[in-house]
């Protein structure tokens, strides 16, 4: 039985025969004769010529051109994965509902991150490069709406932001009068108004993409975010002033100029810059590091009064006249100003950038939601609404009784993409799967989102093996993975398929392998507290049995063994004990412990079961060998390795 668990070293050779991109093309410095005069080897009816081993040898991620000597030690390992392939084949491991089932998972996974690595990324990383480049000036209106608020209440707010709108357009409001009269308030503030300069990551991505799709003096349709409906207006843009890396002295009471005027006299008189920031600034956490405190531009989050401050500076002079904010009073120094010396180092920077943008995930939801955009999910927004008013007359009752509250709607178009369409009986299979035992109140409130989200990433795979065929070499070198680690385990590694007879006549002819050495009985106690511990040492130092530890209500773990099988480190400490003795403390499993010697013992051999996975294990290597010499045998394998010398012609020689 296939099941899931950690890949073993076997499991990464066998995938290595078969990983991600195939070699598609002969190495660099080798030349391949024709077809007829490169077989090195068969398997069964399968004829394996020169470029099929060159295709396996480096599909193993290697990242140099083999030597002939290396093709023709890696040949028998290859001809080996192409039988075991033949017999799983034969076998049906290809058709295993298992295998196929963990396929499909990979497959899917695999999609999305091929989606990301090779298409979105490169993408928004154009996008990304030309907003950094430049800064603009905005104002908006914003009505405030919970994002899963109810159809009718975003019906009321999405109308109330386009008569907004239109009273813009129309020259009869300002967009500040707009702010006043239509912007909700939270905290007793308009949550819209004027905007400072910014540019890239600041905002969310909607506003964000909103804002930069403008030009100047042009108001937006209406925008939902996670806070409500936006109207923007686009007043200006500018090139982006670069970021300028700043140190300060600093006070925070205002109004104390005089002082600041003093030091800054003292600056003029030589007094050096460090001594007065560690005598006088009172930004403790940059005082260590010359009053640093970083890189400042208009995508900062520092007050918008403070990085006007910084932005108009003269980086020319060493330092700056006092200056008041809204933090205090700064004399301010403009350590550097950002540039980069080629495009290739801008990118790199900008690539960092994008990775640690909020509006750049590597989530599956991001990637469903880029997709939707640029290749047209078409959302049928009328049944929609339909459906929603069926079911909000019906809402107390159960999912169970769905199809009487919306009956004809069943052979109806929910959405479509990309040729793949769900119906509203698709839709109604997917909330009795995942959702039968609610009513419909409970997940009327996200249900169409969700089950857009689930339809999307159903056709995902499907979809990515469409636009880029090439994607199956990935998926498809995958299963061949899989079905040959099944059926080596099925065949070698299952203890379920041993001979337990040839493991204990080799347990019986051997005295030596399987015994246990000089044995230490001893107990570890491990608490999470030193205190704790103490306690409990002071408990067995006065005569406290290890086990009657937990019986007394000590909070700590107590593991005892006489084996050995436990090995390294702190186990090692054992042999340097005396019996009846406590160790020193050290740290296991991120706790404090101690160990007591209670013992040595004498040396025995093991039991049968005792050595049964060290027999196992031993014997692997041998029930190995015995497997591929009956393929060996059963598809007649050969192998022509003077035929590598043969296509292995250097460039150079010609």
């Amino acid at each position: 039985m296939f099941t899931r668990k950690d890949y073993s070293t076997s499991l990464f050779i066998i995938l290595a025969l078969s990983i991600l991109t195939l070699y598609c093309s002969s190495a660099p410095n080798v030349i391949k004769k024709n077809k007829s005069e490169s077989v090195v080897g068969t398997v069964g009816p399968e004829i394996i010529d020169f470029n099929d081993l060159m295709q396996g040898f480096m599909s193993g991620g290697v990242n140099q051109d083999p030597t002939a000597e290396e093709l023709k030690d890696f040949l028998p390992i290859y001809l080996n994965y192409r039988a075991k392939l033949l017999a799983a084949r034969e076998a049906g491991y290809f058709e295993n509902k298992t295998i196929l089932d963990e396929y499909a998972m990979y497959a899917k996974q695999a999609a999305y991150a091929y989606w990301l690595d090779r298409e979105i990324k490169p993408t928004i990383f154009e996008q990304f490069k030309s907003r950094y480049n430049e800064e603009l000036k905005s104002s908006h209106v914003l009505i405030s709406l919970l994002p899963l608020a109810p159809p009718a209440d975003t019906l009321v707010v999405y109308n109330r932001i386009m008569e907004a709108r239109e009273l813009f357009l129309s020259g009869e409001k300002t967009m500040a009068e707009l702010n006043e009269e239509y912007s909700s308030t939270r905290n007793g503030q308009l949550m819209g108004g004027d905007l400072p300069w910014f540019s890239v990551d600041v905002t969310v991505g909607a506003f964000e993409d909103a804002l930069y799709a403008l030009d100047e003096g042009e108001l937006s349709m209406p925008v939902r975010t996670q806070f409500g409906y936006h109207l923007i207006h686009l007043e200006e843009r500018r090139e982006r002033t670069p970021d300028r890396n700043i140190s300060h002295i600093f006070i925070s009471r205002r109004g104390d100029i005089e002082k600041m005027d003093n030091l800054y006299e003292q600056l003029e008189q030589g007094t050096p810059w460090m001594n007065l920031v560690v005598e006088f600034s009172e930004d403790r956490a940059s005082v260590s590091n010359e009053g640093n405190i970083g890189w400042v531009s208009y995508s900062s989050r520092y007050d918008q009064v403070f990085i006007d401050s910084v932005m108009n500076l003269d980086p020319s002079l060493p330092y700056s006249r006092p200056i008041e904010s809204t933090y205090g009073i700064h004399i301010f120094r403009v350590d550097s100003v950002q540039t980069f010396k080629n495009e290739a180092i801008k990118d790199e920077f900008l690539t960092q950038e994008l990775d640690k943008s909020s509006n750049f995930e590597r989530s599956n939801e991001f990637v469903l939601n880029w997709l939707s955009e640029q290749y047209n999910l078409r959302v049928n927004t009328e049944l929609i609404i339909d459906l929603t008013n069926s079911f909000t007359l019906a809402d107390s009752l159960p999912v169970t009784q769905l199809l009487h509250v919306a009956d004809g709607f069943n052979s109806d178009t929910l959405f479509t993409f990309q040729g793949g369409i769900t119906t509203v009986a698709d839709f109604y299979d997917y909330l009795m799967e995942n959702h039968s035992n609610k009513t419909l109140n409970q997940v009327q409130s996200s249900w169409f989102s969700d089950y857009q989200e689930y339809f999307l990433d159903s056709e995902l795979a499907s979809f990515t093996l469409n636009v880029f065929p090439e994607f199956s070499e990935q998926t498809d070198s995958y299963h061949r993975g899989l079905v040959v680690y099944q059926i080596n385990e099925d065949s070698v590694w299952s203890s379920v398929t041993v001979d337990s007879t040839l493991l204990m006549d080799r347990y019986l002819d051997n005295n030596i392998d399987y015994r246990f050495e000089t044995r230490y009985y001893y107990h570890l106690v491990s608490a999470r507290y030193d205190s704790t511990l103490k306690k409990a040492e002071e408990f067995i130092v006065k005569g406290g049995h290890p086990d009657s530890l937990r019986a007394n209500d000590f909070p700590v773990a107590v593991m005892s063994d006489s084996t050995g099988i436990f090995q390294g480190e702190p186990f090692t400490r054992l042999a340097e004990m005396e019996v009846g003795n406590i160790s020193e403390y050290f740290t296991y499993n991120n706790r404090k412990a101690f160990f007591v010697l209670n013992d040595l013992l004498p040396a025995r051999k093991m039991t049968f079961d005792e050595a049964f996975n060290r027999l196992l294990s031993d014997y692997q290597p041998v029930r190995e060998e015995n497997w591929l010499q009956r393929l060996r045998n059963k598809y007649q394998i050969q192998a022509y390795p003077e035929v590598i010398n043969d296509n292995f012609v250097t460039l150079d020689s010609n």
